[in-house]
């Protein structure tokens, strides 16, 4: 896998992604600090120097993180590598059929832009928080099928690239970060 870094990954730089991901949760949840760090299992306290750049977070937060908020959330982190997270056993790639996520995120992306549709043929966002899951199944499957062809996954082959979060279906990085 290439991870060429465009830039050296620096505390500074890290501690600014974490902060990204933790405004964006909290922004897209309507979460405070507290909040956040009871589904996190962490002091409020810590979640605040986070956010503010004080201080950096324990990688088991980090994880808890991707399992409570689902795949991609803390792929801004992760994009200081060039990378992201990719779930295991998602996108189709355990039974063989990676086409059918991708066309079941891509069927309901037309559908939201038939003239008939709640927005007519612009796409709402909430009309893609209803698809979120086929979304990042389609997109895991894209990912699984991209690692394969540039020899980026697992030993058999069929794998998925680097990193695994949890499969919650809540969540995700935010259009800001980047996902």
């Amino acid at each position: 896998m290439n991870t060429r870094q465009e830039k050296p990954v620096t505390t500074e730089r890290y501690r600014a992604a974490v902060a990204r991901i933790i405004a964006a949760i909290r922004r897209r949840d309507g979460l405070s600090d507290r909040q956040l760090a009871q589904r996190l299992d962490c002091s409020a306290g810590t979640i605040r120097n986070a956010r503010m750049e004080a201080t950096s977070l324990d990688p088991a937060i980090l994880i808890r993180i991707e399992q409570a908020f689902g795949p991609g959330a803390i792929d801004p982190l992760l994009a200081l590598a060039q990378v992201r997270c990719l779930p295991l056993g998602q996108g189709g790639e355990a039974d063989g059929t990676p086409a059918l996520a991708i066309v079941e995120a891509l069927h309901g992306v037309v559908e939201m832009q038939a003239a008939s549709s709640e927005a007519g043929r612009r796409v709402t966002t909430q009309e893609l928080r209803q698809i979120l899951p086929e979304l990042r199944a389609g997109r895991a499957a894209l990912d699984t099928l991209i690692a394969r062809a540039s020899g980026e996954g697992g030993a058999s082959g069929g794998g998925g690239a680097s990193g695994g979060g949890g499969a919650s279906g809540k969540g995700g990085a935010s259009e800001e970060d980047g996902a």
